[in-house]
């Protein structure tokens, strides 16, 4: 009886599987570094276009006055001293212009969009592809990652710290441990709401255990302090030795070593900044964020009837941000990032999930196609706000996470033709008059490099070769001959309270596309009078 030879079609089709699944298992290898590619050209394109908002201009004078004259203090309405000296060291070495002063927060929000990579094990890699990706086209993250602040930072140093925690948990590695008492300590030298951040860690720490020994915690806790004794103390130790030397500008003001109270006290008095209702960051992120906001509630519900931990945490901290930010007085655009961080890793792995199955279940069964379908729909118009907000709305204040100090793009001619005045003047030595209070946070940082300013000079005769002027002082000016005049404008606004009829108006097509808005802003202008010796 002759033997039976496989069939050669067989055999082929089995042949074309194994390699057509080797090429995309060689190209899923590429993946991670094409993405990280991406948020590094959208983070850097034009980085330094859009003119420095009010806080940036802050944050810059303060960093510049450390670089030049070695002077630094604490005072908690300016946040924490990492972003100062980061910066001050990146001005000795590259030079102190705006490019130089938003490198950091770039990068580090490159590094941001990279973490989720570091979860693959948990997360899958669908899932740490559709989160990274979510990282790096958010109009949020996007956004605060071209802003000289200190969310940026903070956003990654507790991500960063529960990486390295969630691996230590797994591998046992001391040197774990410590990285994220490094990471930690950072954070708390950044911003104060890392306190908020270390809340609500603790309290899930605290829950868990209740939950998973019961009646023996105490037991429990004692076993663990008893067993890693050593591993604690150094990340303690860590923790405070970076706390004190930063804060205390390396104990050369000791007074500011435990710099905690003050911050407490400060922020739980303050009542000047910008605010909002109780729903103000769900209206924010229902205009900005809808992939990471709807796909991220759903994956709560989803995961907390499979049990996944990871997913429960990240539940846990985001809904504790949501009600404790909407609690707190101050209501700010760039705070949306610290809801939206743990919520992205939900709506990443609920995503990865969904679109693994051929049905989805909800009330009604759902095919795949559907949800696919809605998804690309959803992320599409994210990408559409995103590249609006970043590239071309940057300076619209019908944008609400532009926030009202951001002066119009006009501003950088403004700046550019101080410049090139004093240039056929005396250069850094030629007379500059500046009669402006709402600006002066601005001219401190553009006017860095001039030696002859003369601040409000009250009835003196305004005639130096450069006068700046706000627009409510321009009648000072009537009687000037022989000037030039260029207007701009330091600031410009809509009130949102958010009442119903505003949220209803956010829906308009016009408004949702387009950000129209049928009435002219409020503003402050800024004019300049120049002698040209040209």
């Amino acid at each position: 009886m002759e033997r039976l030879k496989p069939s050669p079609l067989k055999v082929d089709s089995m042949q074309g599987t194994k390699r057509s699944s080797s090429r995309f298992e060689k190209v899923a290898l590429y993946l991670p570094f094409m993405l990280i590619a991406i948020a590094f050209a959208l983070r850097f394109y034009n980085l330094d276009f859009r003119p420095f908002h009010h806080d940036e201009s802050v944050h810059a004078h303060f960093s510049y006055l450390l670089f030049k004259q070695g002077m630094y203090g604490y005072d908690p309405k300016w946040h924490g001293p990492f972003l100062y000296y980061l910066t001050a060291a990146m001005y000795r070495l590259f030079g102190d212009t705006e490019w130089i002063s938003r490198l950091m927060p770039a990068l580090f929000g490159v590094a941001l969009v990279a973490l989720p990579f570091a979860l693959k094990k948990q997360l899958g890699f669908k899932g740490s592809f559709i989160t990274a990706f979510l990282l790096a086209i958010s109009p949020s993250f996007l956004y605060y990652s071209r802003f000289f602040r200190n969310d940026i930072y903070i956003a990654f140093f507790s991500l960063a710290a529960v990486v390295c925690i969630i691996h230590y948990i797994e591998k046992r590695k001391p040197i774990l441990l410590y990285l994220a008492s490094i990471l930690f300590a950072l954070a708390l030298c950044t911003k104060e709401n890392a306190y908020i951040i270390s809340f609500i860690f603790f309290s899930f720490a605290v829950f868990y255990a209740l939950y998973t020994h019961k009646r023996s915690t105490a037991k429990a806790l004692m076993t663990v302090l008893k067993d890693n004794w050593r591993s604690i103390t150094i990340s303690l130790s860590i923790i405070v030795i970076i706390y004190t030397s930063f804060y205390s500008f390396g104990f050369r003001n000791p007074q500011d070593s435990f710099a905690l109270f003050r911050a407490v006290s400060h922020w739980a008095s303050y009542s000047a900044g910008p605010t909002g209702p109780f729903y103000f960051y769900a209206v924010l992120s229902s205009l900005y964020e809808l992939p990471i906001l709807i796909f991220g509630i759903a994956g709560i519900l989803y995961f907390a009837r499979k049990k996944d931990l990871l997913m429960i945490f990240m539940s846990y901290w985001a809904i504790s941000s949501f009600f404790i930010y909407s609690y707190i007085h101050e209501k700010a655009p760039w705070i949306l990032l610290h809801l939206l961080l743990p919520l992205t890793f939900i709506a990443g792995k609920f995503v990865a999930e969904k679109l693994s199955l051929n049905r989805i279940e909800r009330n009604l069964n759902v095919y795949k196609p559907v949800f696919t379908v809605f998804t690309i729909i959803i992320l599409a118009f994210c990408v559409y706000t995103s590249v609006n907000l970043n590239y071309y709305h940057f300076d619209d204040p019908a944008e609400p996470m532009v926030q009202a100090a951001q002066p119009h793009r006009s501003f950088n001619e403004f700046v550019a033709k101080v410049n090139e005045v004093s240039a056929e003047h005396e250069g850094y030595e030629t007379r500059i008059q500046v009669m402006d209070n709402a600006a002066v946070t601005q001219y401190l940082w553009h006017l860095r490099h001039y030696n002859r300013i003369e601040w409000n000079p009250g009835q003196r005769e305004l005639d130096a070769p450069i006068i700046l002027i706000s627009q409510d002082k321009q009648d000072r000016a009537q009687n000037l001959t022989g000037y030039c005049q260029f207007n701009s404008s330091i600031m410009q606004w809509y009130n949102y309270p958010l009442t119903a009829s505003d949220c209803l108006s956010f829906a308009s097509p016009d408004y949702l596309f387009f950000r129209q808005i049928d009435k002219e802003p409020t503003k402050i202008g800024v004019v300049l009078f120049y002698k040209s010796e040209k």
